[in-house]
């Protein structure tokens, strides 16, 4: 049997980081298992679609690294993959439904369904269809028909129990009588999403479906259609909750950040997809910084856990920085370009995949280098910042400076560690070393206290720049004086 999984998003905003890993998690089954993965969108929901929001969703998935064997935007023998251009099938398999009585026409009014719900609170019942059209004779439903009423299409639903066999979470019996009539196709068109997703899902061939745990209840209903079609239903996996910082439901209207959001920030795509894997899921080597090849690999859906997560940002920013270094200088310095533009990096002697080295052990995301090539390639003039301010303050600073300026000066080759040694010599001639050498030097080159190794720093900069910034140091501490 080929594994086939499916990612099936409604466009009704952008991906937050739940629905995200539903897709990671179904991708990399898909490629352990040398198996397919389909994309599809699920768009019957006309009033909550949002224009522009199905090319975002693609355009999210795309970047974080996710690719797709059949989609909307692919193609495929199985499509179409947009469920608004499915209604043809949707209706054949509910003719199905309907020949094999497994289903009827429902003549009830919302109007009338609303009133009987109030009847059923009032009396202390449990809402539910009390099955009122299910056995109409045709003199009873030419009559409805006869009052103009466009009936809807209810599901028959038996008694016997329902058992849902989840590879997480063992088997779980529901009571089929507990779920009532329910409808499959609305009196205006569409199907419901529990009848739409059981007809793609078999004309789609899908064998495996990795989902979270909020969809358990729709499990039951959705077996009792394969049931009533004679198909046989996927795998279903039911994985755990993904829960914001504080506890609360993960949404967007909680605040909850989308995964473009985090992309846009620069955080590494890699380190994304290591990071929802994580959600649940352990490897077996106890690593987690796990590449998607080592990911594809590794992942096992008995490994899956059963209890809610919540997500922590600081483990994702560690991630990311763990994958940035990771990164060679060339690959980093595309990156770089990618978030921050073509001219961005400044064009030093070592060019932009030294920037890159200079910045790779200090960056978790690429956006972040941003914050730091101030340092790389200085203002004119430069910029200091209080702690610079007063690492240059002391009668000593500006012979040291000139010291340095002229070390570095008399170098016949520039590199970062020629002038690393150049600045312990020129201390060592005036009578500094350590803290009190470096931190005025780096404060006079850089505008500040903290940044990339100082070694970094002058291998980017280059012998112009340096002296440049060094220069102007000095005479702006003697005309302060």
């Amino acid at each position: 049997m080929t594994v086939r999984t499916r990612f099936a998003p409604s466009p009704t905003g952008e991906l937050h980081l739940g629905n995200a890993r539903i897709a990671v998690l179904n991708w990399l089954y898909a490629r352990h298992t040398g198996g397919r993965f389909l994309l599809r969108i699920e768009d019957t929901d006309i009033d909550r679609n949002l224009p522009g929001a199905e090319e975002e969703i693609l355009g999210s998935l795309r970047e974080l690294g996710l690719d797709w064997d059949e989609g909307p935007d692919v193609g495929g023998e199985h499509g179409p993959y947009r469920q608004s251009e499915r209604t043809k099938i949707y209706r054949e398999y509910a003719d199905r439904l309907l020949a094999g009585g497994s289903a009827y026409r429902c003549y009830c009014t919302p109007e009338e369904l609303e009133a009987r719900k109030q009847r059923q609170l009032k009396r202390g019942e449990p809402p539910g269809y009390d099955g009122r059209c299910r056995d109409l004779s045709q003199e009873e439903e030419r009559r409805q028909q006869e009052r103009g009423i466009v009936p809807s299409l209810r599901f028959k639903t038996p008694d016997d129990e329902v058992v849902v066999s989840d590879p997480v979470r063992g088997a779980i019996t529901f009571d089929g009588s507990e779920f009532g009539d329910f409808v499959v196709m609305k009196s205006d068109g569409p199907p419901t999403y529990n009848f739409a997703v059981v007809v793609d899902d078999i004309s789609m061939e899908i064998s495996h479906v990795i989902r979270g745990a909020g969809h358990l209840a729709n499990t039951p209903r959705q077996l009792m259609i394969y049931r009533a079609l004679a198909a046989e239903p996927p795998v279903f996996v039911h994985v755990p909750h993904v829960l914001s910082p504080d506890g609360s439901p993960l949404a967007k209207r909680h605040g909850a950040r989308s995964l473009q959001d985090y992309l846009d920030e620069g955080y590494h795509p890699d380190a994304l997809i290591n990071y929802l894997s994580l959600l649940s899921w352990s490897s077996p080597s106890g690593d987690e910084v796990l590449t998607p090849e080592r990911l594809i690999g590794e992942i096992d859906l008995a490994r899956i856990g059963t209890s809610d997560v919540r997500l922590d940002p600081d483990k994702l920013e560690w991630l990311s920085g763990e994958h940035i270094r990771r990164m060679g200088p060339e690959d980093l310095a595309d990156k770089l370009i990618e978030h921050l533009g073509a001219d961005a990096l400044p064009d030093g002697p070592k060019g932009p995949a030294g920037v890159a080295a200079a910045l790779r052990e200090r960056i978790t995301t690429f956006q972040e280098a941003e914050d730091y090539l101030p340092q790389l390639d200085p203002p004119r003039p430069m910029e200091w910042d209080h702690p610079a301010l007063e690492a240059l303050q002391g009668p000593e600073v500006v012979a040291l400076l000139e010291a340095v300026r002229d070390a570095l000066a008399d170098l016949d080759e520039w590199t970062g560690e020629a002038a690393m040694a150049a600045v312990r010599a020129a201390g060592k001639s005036v009578g500094v070393r350590g803290r009190d050498l470096f931190m005025p030097v780096r404060a006079a080159v850089t505008g500040t206290t903290q940044g990339p190794e100082l070694v970094d720093v002058f291998a980017v900069q280059g012998r112009e720049v340096t002296l440049r910034v060094v220069e102007e140091a000095i005479g702006r501490l003697e005309r302060g004086r």
